[in-house]
């Protein structure tokens, strides 16, 4: 069961082992059509696409139901208002299609369209919802829900506003990948795991999802020492392995670096601030760097301690 942050890990590691989010939401949609079309043969289809990628999701299934049904398209906002560039494209590419696009404020035609839709398909909110739901969410959720007695509704990855007290409460969730965080029969109907391609390594090795989205930001009101202190004791034949760990250690984010080491070692860390390109380079780190000589030349001793 994977969280909101298990999915943009996944996304981002999809993207270094080659498969790029594009492909990943074009194979999302056609996920979504190829299901409805199968279960339901509709006629007539209406999405409900939000801002984000779920939305996105929503443009790129309806574009392909629209090759085999009547479909319809309601946005919550003008398209200038889509967050994400990937969703603004797929929402651009309805322009070669013979699908209309309703507004939200187009309130009583998409009463009407909902009532003689076959399928509603809700792509308006996907994973890391936080609070209660708003409108313009809001109002859409209660149209959906009340049509829900007479016309099957399909949720795309999770059901908009899973969670709260508001929520689309749909026949179907077909959700990509793997189950989410809450999903239940109760709360998202009969659930689908649809195969959208991500990789085998996004999964079960460490990559750069992990780094950009787990790797901890300290506060901007934290104080020095609050983000971590390290001690490197080091030196011996070699001079370089103690200061590269040490600096290493400030780049990682840790704020103070005590470094241990040998007198001739301690002269090559100091000789780092002698020219002006090693200045510009290491000068902000260095001042988070403390350097203490042993009082032997060649081991940590007990009055080191």
């Amino acid at each position: 069961m994977l969280t909101a942050q298990d999915v943009k890990v996944l996304d981002i590691n999809s993207e270094f082992f080659g498969v790029p989010t594009e492909r990943l939401m074009e194979n999302a949609g056609r996920g979504v059509a190829e299901w409805v079309l199968k279960k339901y043969k509709p006629k007539d289809v209406v999405v409900f696409c939000g801002l984000g990628n779920n939305g996105g999701d929503g443009f790129v299934a309806a574009r392909y139901l629209s090759k085999k049904s009547c479909c319809i398209v309601v946005t919550i906002d003008k398209p200038s208002n889509i967050k994400t560039e990937l969703a603004k494209r797929n929402f651009e590419k309805l322009n070669d299609t013979k699908i209309t696009v309703y507004k939200k404020e187009n309130k009583d035609e998409i009463e009407v369209l909902v009532k003689e839709s076959d399928v509603i398909i809700d792509a308006l909110l996907g994973v890391g919802l936080t609070g209660e739901l708003r409108e313009p969410y809001k109002s859409c959720v209660k149209l959906i829900n009340h049509e829900k007695d007479v016309t099957p509704v399909v949720s795309v990855d999770v059901p908009t506003g899973l969670g709260t007290d508001t929520a689309v409460h749909p026949d179907v969730t077909l959700t990509f990948h793997d189950l989410k965080e809450g999903m239940t029969r109760e709360s998202c109907g009969k659930i689908e795991v649809i195969d959208i391609g991500i990789p085998k390594e996004a999964e079960i090795y460490v990559g750069p999802g992990e780094l950009k989205v787990h790797y901890p930001r300290p506060s901007p009101h934290s104080h020095k020492g609050d983000n971590g202190v390290v001690l490197v004791i080091g030196g011996g034949p070699y001079v370089g392995a103690p200061v590269l760990s040490s600096l290493a250690a400030l780049r990682t984010g840790i704020d103070l670096v005590y470094l241990a080491v040998p007198k001739r070692v301690a002269n090559a860390v100091y000789s780092l601030a002698c020219t002006n390109s090693m200045r510009k380079q290491h000068a902000s780190l260095l001042l988070n760097l403390i350097v203490k000589k042993l009082s032997n030349e060649d081991k940590l001793v007990v009055e080191d301690i």
